[in-house]
């Protein structure tokens, strides 16, 4: 797979309409941008790319896409480089995956910076275009895929209590439940902060910074009862709970509450819990 990595300063030119696109591409519209390559000629069409985002934080990798209109001249994305008449690279981009940088966790900078393959190239270049070396740009495949598919999943433990479980039930789930609203869980961490408010557990204490975006954010009313959109409530509607706690939760139809798993959590610890005889 040959692979390009673009560049995004919000510094040096400001993406006003990020937000939209995003919504485009989550909805599975064709969104076709312009992006620059520098100097590059050797891009060539179905090429892949994936954008990072630099000069700001949060820093990382927001989106993916590949190639489609090799490399063109139009003006240049600095105004005031513009307005003297000079020219940039371009290329033509479809991109299957876009995040929003305000809401969404991105790939870390970080990550990639002290993790192995990926610590071995340089990820803070000054332009878009560099290539990214084949086993780097496989293994960068195959994280960012894990990465993406972490927030947009529902889990399977949140069938409700007793429904099987079929071959393929990932993609039923992925494709009929209802959506979770990425600015509602930024506020609802916001709030609460990263932290489990059944059990107390936090990924960050312990696991450092791979752990910073791992929680869960629960709907206290279960989704699948409600049969519409409604507005949501971050504060009121919604709190973080670590996995475990999740799957505890939605072990019961209807789902265990917050209080429920404190004192199931609480018994433990006293010793008093026991398995029902019989």
């Amino acid at each position: 797979m040959t692979a390009y990595l673009l560049a995004w300063n919000p510094k040096r030119w400001p993406w006003h309409s990020l937000e939209d696109h995003v919504d485009r591409v989550e909805r599975g519209d064709y969104l076709k941008q312009q992006w620059s390559c520098s100097n590059n000629t050797r891009i060539r069409l179905n090429d892949r790319v994936f954008l990072i985002r630099l000069g700001v934080e949060p820093k990382g990798i927001m989106g993916s896409g590949t190639v489609t209109q090799e490399r063109f001249e139009a003006r240049h994305y600095d105004p005031d480089r513009a307005a003297r008449g000079d020219l940039a690279g371009r290329v033509m981009v479809r991109f299957d995956t876009l995040l929003n940088p305000e809401c969404q966790p991105l790939l870390s900078l970080e990550f990639l910076q002290i993790t192995a393959p990926f610590s071995t190239k340089r990820w803070t270049v000054q332009g878009s275009g560099t290539r990214i070396e084949d086993p780097i740009a496989a293994a960068l495949e195959r994280e960012w895929t894990t990465h993406t598919l972490y927030d947009t999943l529902t889990l399977p433990d949140e069938l409700p209590a007793g429904e099987p479980i079929l071959e393929g039930a990932i993609k039923q789930i992925a494709v009929n439940a209802y959506e979770r609203n990425p600015e509602a869980r930024r506020r609802c961490i916001a709030h609460y902060g990263p932290r489990c408010v059944a059990c107390g557990f936090n990924f960050a204490e312990t696991y450092g910074y791979r752990g910073k975006d791992p929680i869960h954010v629960h709907h206290l009313r279960p989704l699948a009862t409600i049969g519409t959109e409604y507005v949501v409530d971050p504060i009121v509607d919604l709190c973080p709970v670590c996995p475990n706690c999740h799957a505890i939760i939605h072990r019961n139809d209807p789902p265990h509450s917050i209080e429920a798993v404190r004192s199931f959590l609480h018994d433990v610890r006293t010793t008093k819990d026991k398995e029902p005889a019989g």
